[in-house]
């Protein structure tokens, strides 16, 4: 069972994909539980970037990230990170990195554009154990022009299902595309993800931005 199974009643609540000021957000734990906590969210996870090579202290986030939830016991905190897919469908991450997440976020973020080896890399990263969750999927195909078929998303759709890979409904990208979500419904788990990097964006949650409302 991977941990977000123990959570699955706030994967559309609950705010699973945000990001501090250890890396390109703008404010810190105790900020967004905080705003968290005056906003009614139920559940946060700090999802962090991290790569192999880490410019910040780790240790310091998950820290952080454990002192708030002895200090916030009504909300439900979990820790994270967003690791980048490579070619070879490997995370760029330590796995000592990922093993200290309770929910690890994948996403494309550079990557050659291919869409063979974009297939074959997110086959990989799917069936990843570590991985808990899709993050703002069908972005980098957007961004590149690049398109999948129905069978290619029927089948990343079966990969992820049968891996109980979650799917980032982001709201701040609008990902995954609508035809995806129309055939991805029914087959797959969605999890609603702001994508945050500030409390502005916690605040501007759009709640009728969950599966079907597109």
């Amino acid at each position: 069972m991977k941990a977000w199974q123990r959570y699955a009643v706030y994967l559309l609540t609950g705010e699973w994909h945000i990001h501090t000021n250890y890396t390109d957000g703008e404010n810190s734990v105790e900020e967004y539980c905080q705003k968290a906590v005056e906003m009614g969210v139920p559940l946060l996870v700090f999802s962090e970037h991290v790569r192999r090579s880490l410019d910040y202290d780790f240790h310091a986030f998950l820290g952080e990230v454990e002192a708030a939830k002895k200090k916030y016991p009504k909300l439900i905190i979990l820790t994270g990170c967003e690791a980048k897919v490579l070619e070879s469908g490997e995370l760029d991450a330590a796995h000592e990195t990922l093993s200290q997440c309770e929910i690890v976020l994948m996403a494309f973020h550079s990557f050659p554009r291919d869409t063979n080896k974009y297939l074959a890399a997110l086959k990989v990263a799917l069936a990843n154990p570590l991985v808990s969750m899709w993050a703002h999927p069908g972005l980098f195909l957007a961004r590149n022009n690049m398109v999948l078929g129905k069978a290619e998303i029927e089948e990343i759709t079966d990969i992820a299902c049968r891996n109980d890979v979650l799917i980032e409904t982001n709201a701040k990208h609008e990902m995954p595309p609508h035809e995806w979500v129309q055939l991805m419904a029914g087959r797959c788990t969605f999890v609603r993800g702001s994508d945050v990097h500030s409390l502005n964006d916690l605040q501007l949650r759009n709640d009728g931005r969950a599966l079907g409302s597109r």
